[in-house]
């Protein structure tokens, strides 16, 4: 015998491929987080908690600027009503998907559970994706809009929009100045609308 050591093989097993798929399923608008709240509760105590995926409520973080100027990030559904789930499906889990309060029934021909094509997933995984990365800014003021001016040189006057630009996230305001409308550039923060 030679006194070389001997190099344990370790079975190599195969991956397991995943038989999981997309569905998508409809809540009560405005119920979406109580619906996947109750639904990942029901799964900690269920036994076929290994058939299930990734639970989505497809979301976007939206920046906000309140009246008073001040900014807000809130968090906004893009498809309302709707919530995706990733499962194993059969009769099983349909059911036990269907019990939970909120649901009304899966997307599909006559409520009948129908997986979302790899395509269609990776465009809303993407939009979900993306909406987190890029922030989409929601602006709370429009042309005609009455406002006032709470900040710098201008401050205490009161005027009307005429311009929005959301990408500089300024407005032209056309204030009074010595009986004279002027156009006035103002960040978003400057004003606030007039109540």
């Amino acid at each position: 015998m030679s006194d070389e050591p001997v190099e344990k093989k370790e079975a190599v097993e195969p991956a397991k491929v995943s038989t999981k798929r997309w569905y998508v399923v409809r809540t009560y608008s405005g119920q979406e987080n109580k619906a996947v709240a109750y639904l990942e509760s029901q799964l900690k105590e269920s036994d076929i908690r290994e058939r299930f995926g990734e639970i989505v409520i497809p979301t976007e973080k939206v920046p906000t600027i309140s009246e008073s100027g001040k900014r807000k990030v809130k968090t906004r559904n893009f498809m309302p009503g709707y919530v995706m789930i990733e499962t194993e499906m059969d009769d099983r889990v349909k059911g036990f998907i269907l019990s939970v309060p909120s649901i009304i029934s899966f997307v599909g021909p006559k409520g009948d559970p129908s997986p979302l094509r790899p395509d269609e997933v990776v465009r809303m995984k993407g939009r979900i994706d993306e909406h987190e990365e890029r922030q989409v800014m929601e602006v709370p003021f429009k042309t005609g809009d009455k406002v006032k001016v709470t900040s710098g040189p201008f401050s205490t006057f009161k005027g009307e929009v005429s311009e929005v630009n959301q990408d500089r996230m300024k407005l032209k305001v056309t204030v009074t100045i010595f009986g004279r409308p002027t156009p006035v550039e103002l960040s978003f923060t400057e004003v606030e609308l007039e109540r």
